[in-house]
């Protein structure tokens, strides 16, 4: 009987009965791994129920989707998995049953074992079973008995999108947000809208690099330099600000996931493509090594990867600098950040699968996710003193007597306040939040919950980008505050009585992005979250 998973076992044990009973299931595991959600052949069986109280007997059809198909003299039957126990020979071996992943292989290699290991209480051990060179296999356990089989492959985004389209994965892991094209085919075949909350789960954040050699003199690039380096257009490092000399580029393959949000953010928007000298690593890690190594080097990797490279400060072509930091990549400031993603159908998900997505959206999961070295989605806060860019930005970009007045009311505002990682922004042209910032109002509201927000004032600040007329940028700012605000204050009508809250707007006076971009215009789009101490003597 199933109690609950209590830890994944590392295939640690050596006796030679384990070891024979491994090489069994290797066998089985090679055979079958492929034909989890596939129809069983159909044999009699009985379904008990788990408290015991009915039974049903019929052809067992097939196991998909965490279900059994039942034919019985009354029809055809489903009955979930999570309800009722398999007795008989044609019962699915419990040993294989358990759910599949498949996708990005920076998440599969390098995040979603210590993520397994670690929801199931395991923090360290010895070695997974290898089913090829992409595929491993980790066992479940609950208590002694071997329950469940998580089998992890890692090829790229695309391929993990088509794994779970045609049932061969129960979750995709992305390092790159689903295209248009790959959600209408989900849609149109009624499997669900993949970028909507509940089939869209941010699980890490990450910034793509541009990284040289820690002795290079270069420490800024603007984005145009950057695409013309990486495009063979800029070949010498004088040109850039460096000692004379030839770029020796770095770069990942096509079909990864790095490399398509470094075309999408960099390269096509400025109509290049990489230069044909460019030097191709297997991982950004790799990457990150190659440049580390080379004085003349220039690649771009993961923040989580950058290792012993130096990472370049991104400068707007408004001369706005902005550096990958935690900070920057938490509130999406930095020009380059990127989110990665797990994709469920609408299929119900097994009980272990459900579990394990909750726990790595939690805070414990989010833990290991740091530990790994991606950047958490926790919430941290930074108070205005240590926001220089900002105020520097602000007084750059505001001329106008009207502006300069909506700068200063702001700052007084804001001057006794924290500002809380995150930041929350909207569909582009469109009122609903992202899938992440709907996964923020939760963690949002749950942290406000804590006794150590009482007496506090959060204050939702929106800003809006530089395009249209100054005051329907002002109301619009207000009204996306407003918004946020509510959704808030609807998931969590507690907080009205526990946290005082009010939104306020500035529109296009604090750019921390260069309105002369998309991506700029982007970052600038945002309803920040700013918390202070309610004062003495102030109205409630």
């Amino acid at each position: 009987m199933r109690t609950g998973i209590a830890r994944v076992n590392l295939w640690e044990r050596d006796t030679d009965h384990m070891i024979k009973r491994r090489k069994i299931q290797l066998a089985a595991m090679l055979t079958l791994s492929t034909a989890l959600a596939a129809p069983v052949a159909a044999e009699m069986v009985t379904l008990q129920s788990k408290d015991g109280a009915t039974h049903l007997r019929g052809e067992l059809l097939s196991t998909q989707d965490g279900n059994y198909l039942l034919r019985t003299a009354l029809g055809e039957v489903t009955i979930s998995q999570d309800l009722a126990y398999c007795e008989g020979d044609g019962c699915p071996n419990p040993a294989l049953q358990g759910f599949r992943v498949a996708g990005s292989r920076v998440l599969a290699d390098e995040l979603f074992p210590s993520l397994l290991a670690a929801f199931s209480g395991e923090q360290s051990g010895g070695q997974v079973l290898s089913l090829d060179a992409n595929s491993k296999a980790y066992a479940l356990f609950s208590g002694a008995t071997e329950d469940e089989t998580v089998f992890v492959t890692a090829s790229d985004t695309r391929a993990g999108l088509d794994a779970l389209y045609d049932n061969e994965a129960t979750f995709a892991l992305a390092s790159r947000p689903a295209r248009n094209r790959e959600a209408r085919r989900f849609a149109e075949a009624g499997r669900g809208e993949l970028r909507e909350e509940g089939q869209e789960h941010v699980i890490a954040l990450d910034g793509l690099v541009l990284a040289t050699h820690p002795e290079n003199p270069v420490r800024a690039i603007t984005e145009i330099n950057a695409a013309l380096a990486f495009g063979g257009v800029i070949t010498d490092w004088r040109e850039l600000g460096g000692r004379p000399g030839p770029i020796n580029l770095y770069v990942r393959g096509n079909d990864t996931g790095t490399r398509e949000v470094f075309d999408g953010l960099l390269m096509r928007p400025n109509g290049l493509s990489l230069a044909a000298n460019v030097q191709v690593m297997d991982t950004d890690a790799e990457v990150a090594k190659a440049v580390a190594r080379d004085p003349a080097g220039l690649g771009f990797t993961s923040f989580a990867n950058v290792g012993e490279a130096a990472s370049l400060e991104i400068e707007g072509v408004c001369g706005i600098r902005t550096p990958a930091s935690e900070f920057t990549i938490q509130t999406e400031e930095y020009p380059l950040t990127r989110l990665l993603y797990l994709y469920q159908d609408n299929r119900r998900l097994p009980d272990t699968a459900r579990e394990m997505l909750r726990f790595i959206e939690s805070e414990a999961g989010q833990d290991i996710v740091e530990k790994v070295g991606f950047v958490n989605q926790e919430i941290g806060e930074i108070s205005i003193n240590e926001q220089g860019l900002r105020v520097a930005s602000s007084i750059m970009a505001n001329e106008t007597p009207e502006d300069v007045f909506a700068m200063r009311e702001m700052v007084s505002l804001l001057l006794n306040a924290d500002r809380l990682t995150t930041t929350f922004r909207f569909e582009t042209g469109s009122s609903r939040l992202t899938s992440r910032s709907q996964q923020d109002v939760m963690r949002l509201g749950r942290m406000l919950q804590s006794p150590e927000f009482a007496n506090k004032e959060l204050i939702f600040v929106g800003f809006t980008d530089s395009v249209g007329k100054a005051d329907l940028n002002q109301a619009l700012s207000v009204q996306r505050a407003e918004t946020v605000r509510n959704v808030v204050l609807s998931r969590f009508p507690d907080l009205r009585s526990r946290v005082r809250t009010r939104a306020a707007g500035y529109g296009e006076v604090s750019p921390l992005g260069c309105n002369e971009t998309d991506n700029g215009r982007r970052i600038n789009r945002r309803v920040e979250v700013w918390v202070q101490d309610i004062a003495a003597g102030t109205d409630s």
